[in-house]
Order: structure tokens, then sequence, then C-alpha cells
């Protein structure tokens, strides 16, 4: 194999797209002494990924089975969570949109049974002496505005 098919090669091993020969292929390139010097990193992690003579140390299986569990575990209990938030949040507004609707429901069906002046009684007989009651009432209350105006205004002018 030349250096460019060599490079090639190696792009598609790290892309994770060679079959098992050109990995093969790759692993005898690499074991073999006449290695280019621009290569030369690629030999090592090649000459670490291919050693067949590797010491696994004892245990290290049933500690890595022991970490998976746990996280396992610990990623279980953080979508139950997360579906038990996401659940209260649903039920939430539910009930908050059946009480708007039940309330808005009971007014309005309140408000149309109800006659607005059912219990008002007429007063006066006579419309002119309910105009003027009307307009006695509202002197009344234009002088007892214009006596707040007028010491409000005495304040500031004072200050």
């Amino acid at each position: 194999m030349t250096t460019e098919e060599i490079k090639q090669t190696l792009a598609r091993f790290y892309d994770a797209e060679t079959t098992r020969e050109e990995e093969t292929r790759l692993k005898r390139f690499f074991q073999d002494g006449s290695v280019p010097e621009e290569l030369q990193a690629d030999r090592q992690l090649f000459c670490q990924l291919f050693v067949e003579d590797a010491e696994v140390p004892e245990g290290l299986e049933a500690r890595l089975d022991h970490s998976i569990e746990m996280w396992n575990t610990v990623e279980k209990v953080t979508n139950r969570k997360a579906r038990t938030v996401s659940l209260r949040w649903i039920a939430g507004m539910a009930a908050s949109l059946l009480v708007l609707i039940s309330l808005g429901t009971w007014l309005n069906h309140r408000q149309s049974t109800a006659t607005p002046y059912a219990n008002v009684q007429e007063t006066y007989d006579n419309p002119k002496d309910a105009a003027g009651e009307t307009a006695r009432a509202l002197t009344k209350f234009s002088m007892a505005l214009n006596k707040g105006l007028d010491k409000m205004n005495n304040t500031e002018t004072k200050n």
C-alpha cells in the first residue's frame, strides 16, 4: 500500500467506515518496521489498540458492570423525576382550566337568570320631582368636592 492509500484508509478508519479487512491491512502495515515519519503517531495508536498480550486488571469487568448499573439507576431516577414534574404541571394546568371554566359558566348562568334591577323600587312617581332631587344631590356632591379642592389649593399655596 502506498502512503496516500494508507492516509485515505486511516481517514475512513477514524470515521468508523472501514471493513475488517482494511483494519487488518492497516494493522499489518503499522507492525512492519518501515512506517513513514508522518504516520508514527498513528503507528503508536495501532500498536496500543491491537496489542494481543494486554493485561487486564483483576476485577475490572465487575467494577465496570457495577459502574454501568449505577449510571443506569441514576438515569432511571432522573427520568422518573422529570416525568413526575411534567405530570404535576399538566395536572395543575388542567385543574386551573377546570376552575376557570366552571367559574365562567356559573357567572354567566347567574347573570342570565337574574334581572339587574329586580329589587329596585321607584321612589318618585313624578319625573320632575326625581329630576329635582337628582339636581339637589349633584349640587351637594359638587359643593363637597369644591370644598375639598379649596382646602387642597390653600395648603399648596402655603407651601
